[in-house]
């Protein structure tokens, strides 16, 4: 959320030093410079429906990664059996998980009218420093906050209702989900309950927050997974 393609950056060096071919997508009107009143109407399924028409045009089907919200558009695409196999990244929650712990509440709290209305918004510094960014240096906050770009009102109405269900059973790829122990946004307590829902491998980074783009220990952790399961 809040971010576009740039997130997948580190990733994407290391996958392609590795060999692998690599698609990162910004969703539906993130683009810079960015006309956020295109967001008013957008939800989580027109981000699947994005997806998807991208995956269309690969010669197989890919490997998924997806980070925060995005995590919840690669569980849709699973379910869906467009994905070999799937990454969560300090993922969403699907309906059925609570995701309404105290951390995660107070992320939004600088927003709740705008998600109540559903109007496009941007996290605020103090909330971002807070759940999104809390083991980060002042600067790298700073840089990472002021590259932010406003998210969907209504995306976030969706995850905090449980609107989005994803059925499991339908999930047949091979799952890895990662988080960081101190994650405020989406914490350890609640992605051990995603990685329980699809029998996935699950791995958690001491002393990470949210923003696990730039932690090297697991971008390569999620290079190697992928690697030892040959899924050129």
């Amino acid at each position: 959320m809040w971010g576009d393609a740039s997130f997948w950056n580190r990733f994407r060096r290391r996958f392609e030093a590795c060999g692998y071919s690599t698609e990162a997508i910004t969703f539906l009107h993130h683009e810079k410079p960015q006309d956020s009143s295109r967001l008013r109407h957008v939800g989580i399924m027109d981000y699947v429906e994005q997806a998807k028409r991208v995956i269309e045009t690969l010669p197989d089907r890919p490997v998924v990664v997806g980070h925060s919200m995005g995590a919840l558009v690669a569980q849709k695409l699973a379910e869906s059996g467009l994905a070999k196999a799937m990454v969560l990244v300090a993922p969403v929650a699907p309906a059925g998980i609570s995701c309404g712990t105290w951390s995660s509440v107070r992320c939004i709290s600088g927003n709740l009218h705008q998600i109540a209305l559903q109007y496009p918004f941007v996290i605020p510094y103090r909330q971002s420093r807070y759940g999104l960014l809390n083991t980060l240096s002042p600067r790298e906050i700073a840089a990472i906050h002021g590259a932010f770009v406003h998210e969907s009102g209504k995306v976030m109405w969706e995850i905090v209702t449980g609107a989005i269900a994803v059925d499991e059973h339908e999930v047949s790829c091979p799952v890895l989900t990662i988080v960081g122990s101190e994650d405020r946004s989406t914490p350890p307590s609640v992605v051990r309950k995603i990685a329980a829902k699809y029998h996935a491998d699950y791995k958690e980074y001491e002393g990470w927050c949210h923003y696990l783009g730039i932690a090297w220990d697991a971008i390569e952790d999620v290079v190697d997974w992928v690697s030892t399961r040959e899924l050129q």
